[in-house]
């Protein structure tokens, strides 16, 4: 098991998951949502209680353009991630581990998915 996968596993048998199944990411999706999650998100809204990966019902590929900001061209997962203190937000999760979150009445806040920036 490489060093990656056991982080991903350690920090993972912490939080809840729902909705698409991270394991059924495409690459590079796969990596950056678990680069987001464990590092960008946390930086943002602290310890983490659940992330669910939204799709359409009909189960398909969740990567797709912001809705957000439709003058993005980058591809995208939204997933709502719930903190253990606060409330659910929606964040985008690009294929380079960063994101950005939603803020209900204000701007895109960015947030890096990268330890040390």
């Amino acid at each position: 098991m490489s060093m990656k996968r056991s982080f991903h596993s350690a920090r993972a048998a912490l939080i809840r998951f729902w909705g698409f199944p991270a394991e059924n990411l495409e690459p590079p999706f796969h990596d950056a949502f678990f680069t987001y999650v464990n590092n960008g998100a946390v930086k943002k809204v602290g310890e983490i209680e659940s992330v669910e990966i939204l799709h359409r019902n009909d189960g398909s590929n969740p990567i797709h353009k912001s809705h957000f900001n439709r003058n993005d061209p980058a591809n995208i997962i939204s997933a709502r991630i719930k903190p253990k203190n606060g409330s659910a937000r929606t964040h985008h999760i690009y294929e380079n581990g960063t994101g950005t979150m939603h803020v209900p009445s204000g701007p895109l806040l960015q947030t890096s998915g990268v330890v040390g920036t």
